[in-house]
């Protein structure tokens, strides 16, 4: 019985390592190398990241005509044919003035002309200043060089003293003051008086 046994454990040592060897070349003599048209290369996707060139966190900033500091920063930029000119997505720009005062600009895109030193912000815009305005427009064009603030239409504004319209509004800063802001066309106003504080 015992010989039996030897010859069963010989028999095993020798035939399934041979079965598992004829498995494994099944499997290669089978298996289908990969050839060039059914390897897929996303040419469009290649060519579409080539065009759009983007930058992650741009920021610009210089100096005007009168003396004000201005900042434009945005999530990402994408130059436009020569690259002067650039688009912009979530805008976000200051204004400082030689006299102190600040303005905040918010838009959702826009696009800044380098070499003209322009810059146009479109869609819902907003412009706060450090003296309590706020205001809400679609679409504002800046002059870099003059430190010149133009809205492209209609504005709603919170104001100090009250609530108004306009149908547009000027920023300028004259001789390096103190801002300007200078509503037009139709301007309506709903004053809101100051409470004043009790006389103890």
């Amino acid at each position: 019985m015992a010989d039996h046994h030897s010859t069963y454990v010989a028999l095993a040592k020798t035939i399934l390592p041979l079965l598992a060897l004829a498995l494994l070349s099944t499997m290669f003599l089978f298996a289908r190398a990969p050839t060039i048209e059914s390897v897929e290369i996303p040419y469009a996707d290649i060519e579409e990241l080539a065009r759009e060139q983007q930058i992650s966190a741009p920021s610009f900033s210089g100096v005007t005509d009168d003396g004000s500091i201005f900042s434009l920063m945005a999530e990402s930029a994408r130059p436009v044919d020569d690259g002067d000119v650039v688009d912009l997505a979530a805008i976000r720009g200051t204004l400082d003035a030689p006299g102190g005062a600040t303005i905040l600009l918010r838009a959702g895109e826009g696009r800044v002309d380098t070499a003209g030193r322009t810059a146009r912000l479109s869609g819902l815009t907003r412009i706060e200043t450090s003296d309590g305005y706020e205001v809400e427009t679609n679409g504002v064009f800046a002059d870099l060089d003059a430190g010149r603030i133009e809205t492209d239409g209609a504005l709603e504004a919170h104001a100090p003293y009250g609530e108004l319209t306009a149908g547009r509004l000027v920023v300028e800063t004259p001789d390096g003051g103190s801002q300007l802001l200078n509503f037009q066309d139709g301007v309506r106003l709903v004053y809101r008086r100051q409470q004043q504080d009790p006389t103890p």
